[in-house]
C-alpha cells in the first residue's frame, strides 16, 4: 500500500468571533495576512552529579497563543479587543453636524453666545468631513478652525486662511437668534436667545459628516467598557485537493488593538490572544479538516 497524500494546511480564508454563551457568530474577518497558533510547553529537566544530561525530563505548564495579522477594522474587533462596542450609525442623506460644546471657557456656547450648530438647508452638499474649533474674538464675534483639510474639495472647494488652520477669511458676527453660516461649508451657527456677550478667547468645538450611507464611531478607554472572552473559528483556504481546515477555539481572551496609518499602504496590524480552557467541551480548541469529493 502507498502512502497516502501529506496532509497540509494552504492559506486563511476567515477569522470568525462568536459569543462564548450562546454561540452566535459576532461577525467575521476575511481580509487577514495570517493566523497562527502557538502552541509552547515548558519542559522541566531532573539533572544531577556528574551525568552532562537529565536523567529524566517531564513536561509542564503549555502556553497556547494566536497571533493575527489583519488588514481591515471589522466592528466585532473594538468590542472584543478595547471591550467597547462600535457605535453603528445609519445614512445621512442631509450631512451631519455633532453638537457644539465648550472647550474652553463658558460664554461661546450659551445664552449670550452660540445656542446651537446645524447643518444649513440647502447647502447638505458643502459639509465636510472634519472637526471645528469656533473661537470667541470679541464679544460678539468668532473665528473658525478645522481640524483637516482631507475632505475640502468635497461641495464648494475651500482652503485654509493661514498656518493656524483657520476656514473664515474674517470673523462671523453672531447675533441673537439668528443663524451665521461658515461659508462653503454646509453649516452654520444659531446666536442664543440673549444679548450676545462672548469673552475674548474662549473656544468651543463641533464636527460634521457629510452626506454618506455609514459611520461608525467609538470612544475608547471610557469608564465604561467591558471586557468579554469569546470563541474563534480559523479556517484555512480551500485548496485544490479540495482539503480544508478548520480551528474552534473554544475560550480566547484579547486586550489592546493597535491602529496603523501607513504612506500610500492599506492598513495592517497584529494582535495577540491567548486560549484557556474551555471544562464544559474539555479543552482549549478543536481541529476538523476534510476532503471533499466536489
Amino acid at each position: 500500500m502507498p502512502l497516502s497524500q501529506p496532509k497540509t494546511i494552504f492559506g486563511i480564508h476567515s477569522v470568525t468571533p462568536y459569543n462564548i454563551t450562546t454561540r452566535e457568530f459576532l461577525g467575521t474577518t476575511q481580509v487577514v495576512g495570517s493566523c497562527e497558533l502557538s502552541s509552547e510547553g515548558e519542559l522541566i529537566p531532573l539533572n544531577g552529579g556528574s551525568s552532562k544530561y537529565p536523567w529524566k525530563v517531564e513536561r509542564g505548564l503549555i502556553t497556547a497563543e494566536i497571533s493575527l495579522t489583519l488588514k481591515e477594522y471589522p466592528n466585532w474587533i473594538f468590542e472584543a479587543l478595547v471591550g467597547k462596542a462600535i457605535t453603528e450609525n445609519s445614512a445621512e442623506s442631509g450631512g451631519s453636524v455633532v453638537a457644539i460644546a465648550n472647550a474652553n471657557g463658558t460664554s461661546v456656547v450659551a445664552s449670550t453666545g452660540i445656542a446651537s450648530v446645524g447643518v444649513k438647508s440647502g447647502d447638505e452638499t458643502d459639509v465636510k468631513f472634519a472637526g471645528f474649533v469656533v473661537k470667541a474674538v470679541s464679544a460678539t464675534t468668532v473665528d473658525v478652525y478645522a481640524s483637516t483639510n482631507l475632505d475640502f474639495a468635497n461641495g464648494t472647494d475651500k482652503t485654509f486662511e493661514d498656518d493656524l488652520l483657520k476656514i473664515t477669511a474674517s470673523p462671523l458676527t453672531i447675533t441673537t437668534s439668528t443663524a451665521v453660516e461658515i461659508p462653503d461649508f454646509g453649516v452654520e451657527l444659531t446666536g442664543g436667545a440673549g444679548t450676545i456677550a462672548m469673552t475674548s478667547g474662549d473656544t468651543a468645538v463641533f464636527s460634521s459628516r457629510p452626506i454618506n450611507t455609514e459611520s461608525q464611531e467609538v470612544v475608547v478607554g471610557s469608564s465604561t467598557e467591558v471586557f468579554n472572552d469569546f470563541g474563534l473559528i480559523i479556517t484555512g483556504q480551500r485548496a485544490g485537493d479540495k482539503f480544508m481546515t478548520a480551528l474552534d477555539c473554544y475560550k480566547v481572551a484579547a486586550a489592546g488593538l493597535p491602529i496603523n496609518f501607513t504612506e500610500n499602504a492599506f492598513s495592517e496590524y497584529s494582535v495577540t490572544a491567548q486560549l484557556y480552557r474551555d471544562t464544559t467541551r474539555d479543552g482549549i480548541y478543536k481541529m476538523e479538516r476534510v476532503q471533499a469529493t466536489n
